[in-house]
């Protein structure tokens, strides 16, 4: 079930997806005329949610909600764009239809990847316990970065696994025929 596509810089929206409880009373209670806020709705659901979406390196879900609102012009002088209840529902749906094991597993080791950035980032090597012995063993800071180098691989062979697993998902069940697949035309040489 492919319900958001995101295509040449445009969010694309299956004509099911009002079916769908959450998201129908998100468009139901947008009363602007050409549905916009419902549009920027679902927008980030797929940027939040969806494991296709761009924003997916943001580990922290708190950060790249912000991320989100801000680069994707969500907030305007008319309108402050809020998450609500409503919003929250639809996401967790939106979630719990699109994610895979393999994503699940991407956002863990993207958390545990932020996590060892961060720490590499922070670690101050001149930093001394109350003995005045050196806090951070560097073999063991210099080991880290080199393990790193393997990571950076792996973890983009498992993106990659996602999103096959995505597309994969989002066919099952599903069987379109392409246009004049059923044509079988019999050409004679009269």
């Amino acid at each position: 079930m492919k319900l958001l596509t995101f295509e040449n810089y445009e969010l694309k929206v299956a004509p099911e997806v009002l079916l769908i409880g959450p998201i129908r009373k998100l468009y139901r209670k947008d009363t602007t005329r050409n549905k916009e806020y419902f549009m920027k709705q679902l927008s980030y659901i797929y940027f939040m949610v969806d494991p296709r979406s761009t924003y997916n390196y943001i580990a922290s879900e708190e950060e790249r909600s912000k991320t989100i609102i801000e680069q994707e012009g969500l907030n305007t002088r008319t309108t402050d764009f809020k998450v609500s209840d409503d919003l929250r529902s639809a996401m967790e749906w939106y979630k719990k239809h699109t994610i895979t094991t393999s994503s699940l597993m991407l956002d863990s080791t993207l958390i545990a990847a932020d996590k060892i950035r961060e720490f590499l980032t922070n670690v101050d090597l001149n930093d001394v316990d109350d003995n005045g012995k050196a806090k951070y063993d560097i073999s063991k800071i210099t080991s880290a970065m080199k393990n790193v180098m393997d990571i950076i691989p792996k973890l983009k062979e498992l993106e990659k696994k996602v999103l096959q697993d995505t597309e994969d998902k989002t066919r099952t069940g599903v069987v379109e025929k392409a246009i004049f697949e059923d044509y079988n035309p019999v050409f004679n040489d009269d």
